[in-house]
């Protein structure tokens, strides 16, 4: 092992964090090394006694591949995920590993919604208006929170229900939920 420099990070194999807490801060160091290294991250590992999910997701955006928390952690384990995250590989802990599934469900979810909305052909207002409808508001409630006429909110309810090829504004619903968007 060789320890570089902050500017010879971009030639760096691995770099490695040993922190209090996973931040703003150190997320915006990531941030900074990933635009500097082209996009391509340098493989990231951090040891450091606590991490909120937030941070976690973006530092896994940024080039975190391992992490470790210091209370629980040994200098062998620190160099053993050193030289894992060199040939790809990664280690978390397991609640750690259960908020980044999570967290990319999400984002699966977000996806989804985003290309269903697309091939439905839905604009986000009308997404909106579903939405208030599965939660049980009624096209003048609607209407209302929208600041749009109770004629127009209808005519939205109308697209949305022919877009996604349904009978009535129960089955739009029911279909949103049932493919993510809602």
């Amino acid at each position: 092992m060789r320890i570089v420099p902050r500017d010879g990070l971009p030639d760096a194999d691995v770099s490695v964090l040993l922190l209090h807490s996973l931040n703003d801060d150190w997320i915006r160091v990531l941030r900074q090394d990933a635009a500097r290294a082209g996009g391509r991250p340098v493989p990231v590992v951090a040891m450091a006694d606590s991490v909120s999910e937030q941070h976690l997701a973006l530092a896994v955006e940024y080039g975190l591949t391992s992490f470790l928390y210091r209370s629980a952690s040994s200098l062998d384990q620190l160099l053993d995920a050193t030289v894992e995250a060199s040939s790809g590989r990664s280690r978390f802990p397991d609640e750690l590993v259960g908020h980044l599934i999570a967290e990319l469900a999400h984002q699966q979810r977000r996806l989804t919604m985003s290309q269903f909305a697309r091939r439905g052909g839905l604009a986000p207002r009308g997404i909106e208006v579903l939405r208030m409808l599965s939660e049980g508001l009624n096209t003048l409630e609607i209407s209302e929170r929208m600041s749009y006429s109770e004629r127009t909110i209808k005519g939205i309810i109308h697209e949305a229900v022919k877009q996604l090829n349904c009978k009535n504004r129960t089955q739009a619903v029911a279909r949103a939920v049932r493919a993510g968007i809602l």
